[in-house]
This record gives C-alpha cells, sequence and structure tokens, in this order.
C-alpha cells in the first residue's frame, strides 16, 4: 500500500495509517532528509528480523534508528554521556548517526550491543517515530544496490515485501548520514557521510580546551 503524505507537515490521519503495521511485525518506507528508509519498531524482534530479510543485512550489523526526539534517548541508551550530549546539541536534527550502548529489549541493536541513532532534520520521519517509538532507517534497498529517492524506487525495488510505503516525494539523496562510534573515550569514524567527520573532531576539540 503506497501513502501520500506531506513531508514538511505530514498529515495525522496519514501517519496513524502508516504506523498501523509497526509493532506487530510490520515494515514501512519512508522518506528522510538523505533517501528513503525502512522502519520497523526498535524493540519489535520480527520486524527488525524482517528489515534483515529485505536487505540481505547480515545479522551482526545494527539497524541504526531514527528518533523523534532527544526524550526518546531514554528508551534506547544508557544515559547518555556528555560527549553524546553536545553532539546531538549541534548536530541534531540533521544526518549524523551515533553509536552508543543499546539498552537491553532494543531488537535493532547489533551483537556487540550497541545501536546507531539520529534524529531526521524532515518532519515526516520524525512524527512517524513519535508516533511508533523509534524506528529503524536503514536505506529501502537491497544491500548493494543504489538506496532509493523516490517511492517508485522502492517499489520497483522491494515491490510486496514491504507493508506500506509512506510516499513524501522524491528525497534529495546526496551523501548518506555520517555515523560515528561514541562508545570510547574518543569519536571513531564508522562513515563519512554528509557531515565531515573533521567538524565532529573540531567540535570534541574546542569544547576540551
Amino acid at each position: 500500500m503506497r501513502l501520500k503524505v506531506a513531508s514538511s507537515r505530514p498529515e495525522p490521519d496519514v501517519m496513524r495509517l502508516a504506523v498501523a503495521p509497526l509493532g506487530r511485525g510490520g515494515v514501512v518506507a519512508y522518506p528522510t532528509e538523505t533517501f528513503y528508509g525502512l522502519a520497523a519498531s526498535a524493540f519489535d524482534l520480527e520486524g527488525c528480523r524482517r528489515v534483515f530479510e529485505i536487505k540481505g543485512r547480515s545479522l551482526s550489523r545494527a539497524l541504526p534508528l531514527i528518533l523523534a526526539n532527544t526524550s526518546q534517548l531514554a528508551d534506547v541508551t544508557v544515559a547518555p554521556s556528555a560527549l553524546m550530549q553536545r553532539l546531538a546539541e549541534e548536530f541534531w536534527p540533521g544526518p549524523l548517526t551515533l553509536v552508543v550502548e543499546a539498552l537491553p529489549g532494543v531488537a535493532a541493536a547489533s551483537e556487540d550491543g550497541t545501536v546507531a541513532l539520529r534524529i531526521s532534520s524532515l518532519p515526516v520521519a520524525r512524527a512517524l517515530a513519535s508516533a511508533a517509538g523509534p524506528v529503524t532507517s536503514t536505506s529501502a534497498n537491497v544491500s548493494g544496490s543504489p538506496p532509493a529517492m523516490t517511492a517508485e524506487e522502492v517499489e520497483a525495488g522491494l515491490g510486496d515485501l514491504i507493508d506500506v510505503v509512506l510516499d513524501g516525494g522524491a528525497t534529495s539523496g546526496g551523501r548518506a548520514s555520517t555515523i560515528v562510534d561514541i562508545t570510547g573515550s574518543t569519536p571513531k569514524l564508522v562513515r563519512e557521510g554528509r557531515i565531515g567527520f573533521g567538524d565532529v573532531l573540531a567540535l570534541v576539540e574546542h569544547d576540551g580546551k
């Protein structure tokens, strides 16, 4: 099923329909500020397993999450460190994904007990996480294939494998989010993306002076 939605001002009735499958094994494709992502509830083991299967992704890798706001951090991770708070203050909402220690019960966590998360700058993505709780945000494509920028590309690549496509029009594409591991004492680059790792390090070094 495809549902049209206004990305900048998502309609509440559309969002209610979109989140209905989540939490009971459902998977929903939705737009972010970069590409379309695949949403399963962060706490729904069946939904997260389906995302892994749809993408052909290794179970050893965490599924990144999108949160609605910083208050949802308490649902998925231990007390945020000063480093996490500072990076979130500077770069969220936006395309910076932070790898942190996951709480028990987070189905999207990796085998090493970590989870990657961010707050999207696109209102419809935040609205989805607000209505359903933290949701996965891995790109809506089979691993190794180009990420989808439109609902049509999602449907062409994934077909009937997903329950709902939330069609918010074309996304901006470009580089994906930058992923930084902050489980240690210093940030570690996992993937360079829209936000330069140098900008992350510069902020940390400035605050440390």
